[in-house]
């Protein structure tokens, strides 16, 4: 025990290494409630459509998941234990990247989207 009868930490505790971020993130903000949040409001209330991928639950915003997207949860299931990939599920990024081809937006590769 240390001062004051508090415990203290094992010696490898005191000996953390700092773990830099990588500069592939230097870019990606995850921000639901701050500046983005705002912005999006301020853009609804100029007249701009803001999709709100920013909540697990997408009916709300009358989403209906393709059923390319469901069979591939069913599917994740035994394997996940209520997780997906870190990524996010296969068929939703793949919708998505079609999506951004759809709307004429270059590079953008399955790889570069996380949901």
């Amino acid at each position: 025990t240390g001062p004051g009868g508090l415990l203290t930490p094992p010696h490898y505790c005191q000996r953390m290494k700092t773990v830099q971020k990588s500069a592939k993130l230097a870019n990606v903000c995850y921000d639901i409630r701050g500046p983005i949040m705002d912005a999006a409001k301020q853009m609804e209330e100029d007249g701009h459509k803001i999709i709100k991928l920013n909540i697990g639950n997408l009916a709300v915003f009358g989403f209906d998941a393709p059923e390319e997207i469901q069979q591939d949860m069913i599917r994740n299931l035994p394997n996940s234990a209520g997780y997906s990939d870190s990524k996010g599920i296969f068929a939703a990024r793949k919708a998505v990247m079609h999506e951004t081809q759809k709307q004429g937006i270059k590079g953008v590769a399955l790889d570069d989207i996380y949901l």
